[in-house]
């Protein structure tokens, strides 16, 4: 006989309504982020805009290890891994990193970086800008929406029918 393991359980208050996904992001990321020390995952997803995007093409923050009393006493080590010889030049702007991270952090939660040497994966290619409709397909879509009585509805219908039509366009798809 198997037994039916129940992995997840509502709380009494979410039991019966739908939640956005975004509140309980936070909760769900914890257990990861924290396995790698992030007290704040936004390091993370926030690293080019922190460092710039120059320097967030070659490095790779990999973890935060607190120091003795934690993050917020003294601050901890960021690990960043490097792709080849910039190595040097981090070492340079270390304090600039430092001061940065800190700043985004919003409380010295970095005391000094380790660098180390490594593979750093290219960052994701960004999508082209979409192309412009034509005034008649924007005339179109307009048209299709001219009958919704809700003003802020109908234009974010039609602000989603040209976003979506120029999306077709750039596909190739006619």
């Amino acid at each position: 006989m198997v037994r039916s393991t129940k992995t997840f359980e509502p709380s009494a208050e979410r039991r019966y309504r739908t939640e956005p996904a975004a509140a309980r992001l936070a909760a769900l990321l914890r257990g990861v982020t924290g396995k790698r020390g992030f007290a704040a995952a936004e390091i993370v997803t926030h690293w080019p805009t922190i460092v710039g995007e120059r320097l967030a093409e070659c490095t790779l923050p990999e973890r935060l290890k607190a120091e003795r009393g934690g993050l917020g006493v003294g601050g901890g080590v960021l690990e960043v891994r490097v792709d080849g010889p910039l190595a040097l030049e981090l070492q340079h702007v270390e304090p600039q990193i430092i001061e940065k991270v800190n700043a985004f952090c919003g409380f010295r939660a970095v005391a000094r970086l380790k660098l180390l040497r490594g593979h750093v994966p290219p960052p994701k290619q960004k999508r082209k800008p979409l192309p412009e409709l034509s005034p008649a397909e924007k005339a179109e879509i307009d048209r299709e929406v001219a009958t919704i009585e809700d003003q802020a509805l109908r234009e974010a219908l039609a602000g989603l029918g040209r976003a979506m039509r120029a999306r077709q366009i750039a596909d190739g798809e006619r």
